[in-house]
């Protein structure tokens, strides 16, 4: 049985999206143990990627999280505000974490900040008909390495806020035509829409 941790109405990785590992040996990140489409209407088809994990620990501080996948690796990540209070959470806790990356809004080239540093962010409660039952969705701005464009699939490709290279499709021309002024490596300011679900197995 799973239960729901989080609503749309609740506050929603920089993202539980993807994870870094803990520790300085480097690891290779979890696979999604599910991937689905949905259609959501203005944006298309959508993968939905399914990640399961038991929950470690939290500091609410700095809303750093452990995480340990199904082989016993722990990842840490930076719980994003839509996720709420963190105490929520119990120790030993089993979540299947669904994540759906949307569009990408906004992107010109950064005239200043680092690499990760989210500017703002977001959360969208209504106004995005079509995504799953059970997600919360937000906007997230950040200044980000451009990693390069597919104008053929229509994607960007940028590190996310946790480092890890993330590809999302443009929402429109006008993204992609700005995309065309920013070089790979360049550092970019990048707007993007995203969905995030976390439900406790029980």
């Amino acid at each position: 049985m799973i239960s729901t941790r989080m609503h749309l109405s609740a506050a929603l990785l920089a993202g539980l999206a993807l994870v870094a590992p803990v520790g300085a040996q480097a690891q290779q990140r979890p696979m999604p143990v599910e991937v689905t489409q949905v259609i959501v209407q203005g944006i298309g088809q959508v993968n939905v990627l399914a990640y399961k994990a038991k929950f470690v620990s939290a500091d609410p501080v700095t809303r750093r999280v452990v995480l340990e996948d199904p082989a016993g690796r722990r990842w840490a990540v930076i719980a994003p505000p839509l996720l709420g209070d963190l105490s929520l959470y119990r120790v030993g806790e089993n979540l299947l974490i669904r994540v759906a990356p949307g569009v990408v809004t906004a992107l010109g080239k950064a005239h200043q900040g680092k690499p990760g540093e989210v500017m703002a962010e977001v959360v969208i409660t209504d106004g995005l008909p079509g995504w799953p039952e059970g997600f919360g969705i937000r906007e997230v701005t950040l200044t980000s390495i451009f990693v390069g464009l597919d104008p053929a699939a229509g994607t960007v490709t940028f590190e996310g806020p946790d480092g890890n290279v993330r590809v999302v499709r443009a929402a429109n021309d006008k993204v992609l035509a700005d995309v065309q002024k920013v070089q790979p490596g360049d550092l970019a300011q990048i707007t993007y829409i995203e969905g995030l679900a976390v439900n406790a197995m029980r």
